[in-house]
């Protein structure tokens, strides 16, 4: 009897230490979260919540240093993520939020971005008519944009053994012809031609939208919707996969076709003689980074600062530099690698930016979940 106590005793000691360490380490990780929360609050640094690729802290070095604004760039994958933070935490974590095109319209919707002050950014009339007044936010009333990339295909010229004129999107989707779909190995008289597409599938169904009917529908039918899906679920015969690391597969020659951003084919461009970029003469869509300030946001005159910064020339050619998205800033723009703007391709100008779309919310996520469920499936 008395070593059964003994045991239970030793077993009690054991479990009230665990007891102890692990309040101890929830108190510790609680003390870590509020300081970080407010940590913001306390130096006065103002916070961006963007994606990876678009912004990092690195890119406010110099401006800090003139101004004395801390910027802490934090980083997001989707949409979701910024709506759960700026709908149900409220706590003043996120002064700027930068949106790309469609995710504008669902962030203003919901009345979470205060309206700019245009006295605070007087770059703002050196940014390019192109990207303003789009149809996310139509007077740029909340938001203005900073940069922009157009999504085109990157391809292995040594494969791909055809002019950029003669290059259409059949090249990553396939073609019908007389009821019978023809892949890319088909059309371009390759042996085998898996390509790769990114992750979300609101880019993929508007590409072939493009692809299919020459044009952005804004309220697609039942019948086009099902043709859409149809195209998406015959391509993935040759489909590598769906991945934002798309460069991965055309540089280590797994596919020698991709449908990429530009930017992310700059690099590639310079560092592979083989590799190059086209946008199909029927058109693409284009991504436009936009900077909007948050409703919890109590740092609203330093935010302005740090948006004239983004759209300012020195600002935008610095994020140019360390990301490669295009600047919406016009003079930014001049400045340029010449082996970039010569490229008709990689940055459209004239004609060839008269092309570029902009994705849109027409289409229900309802719909849109419907539609990727039966490419899938």
């Amino acid at each position: 009897m008395m070593w059964c106590i003994v045991i239970n005793s030793e077993a009690f000691k054991v479990v009230g230490v665990r007891i102890i360490l692990a309040l101890c380490a929830t108190g510790l990780l609680y003390f870590f979260l509020a300081w970080r929360n407010q940590s913001s609050e306390v130096s006065g640094a103002v916070t961006i919540y963007a994606y990876c690729d678009m912004l990092s802290s690195d890119d406010f070095d110099e401006f800090t240093k003139e101004t004395g604004i801390e910027v802490i760039v934090r980083h997001f994958e989707t949409i979701e993520e910024v709506m759960t933070k700026l709908v149900f935490t409220q706590d003043g974590e996120i002064d700027i939020v930068a949106p790309t095109d469609a995710m504008v319209e669902v962030l203003r919707d919901k009345n979470l971005l205060v309206p700019l002050q245009y006295d605070k950014l007087p770059s703002v009339s050196d940014l390019n008519p192109l990207l303003m007044n789009r149809f996310y936010d139509p007077e740029n009333e909340h938001t203005i944009p900073f940069s922009w990339t157009p999504i085109g295909i990157g391809y292995d010229k040594r494969v791909i053994r055809k002019s950029p004129e003669e290059i259409g999107w059949e090249l990553i989707f396939g073609k019908k012809e007389n009821g019978v779909t023809r892949s890319p190995s088909q059309l371009y008289n390759i042996p085998s031609c898996q390509v790769c597409l990114g992750e979300d599938p609101l880019e993929s169904i508007f590409l072939v939208m493009i692809h299919k009917y020459g044009r952005i529908i804004n309220k697609i039918s039942s019948v086009q919707a099902a043709e859409i899906v149809q195209v998406l679920k015959e391509q993935k015969k040759w489909i590598e996969c769906y991945t934002n690391n798309l460069r991965y597969f055309l540089i280590s020659e797994v596919c020698p076709a991709i449908a990429i951003p530009a930017a992310y084919m700059i690099q590639t461009c310079l560092d592979y003689d083989w590799a190059d970029f086209v946008i199909p003469s029927i058109g693409t869509v284009m991504f436009v980074g936009n900077l909007g300030i948050s409703t919890q946001s109590k740092k609203v005159a330093k935010a302005h600062a740090v948006i004239e910064y983004l759209i300012s020339r020195r600002g935008s050619i610095t994020c140019y530099d360390n990301h490669l998205f295009f600047p919406a800033n016009k003079a930014a723009c001049e400045e340029l690698p010449h082996s970039v703007k010569s490229h008709k391709y990689l940055f459209p100008v004239g004609p060839n930016a008269s092309l570029l779309y902009t994705l849109h919310n027409a289409i229900s996520l309802k719909k849109l979940q419907r539609m990727w469920h039966g490419v899938i499936v």
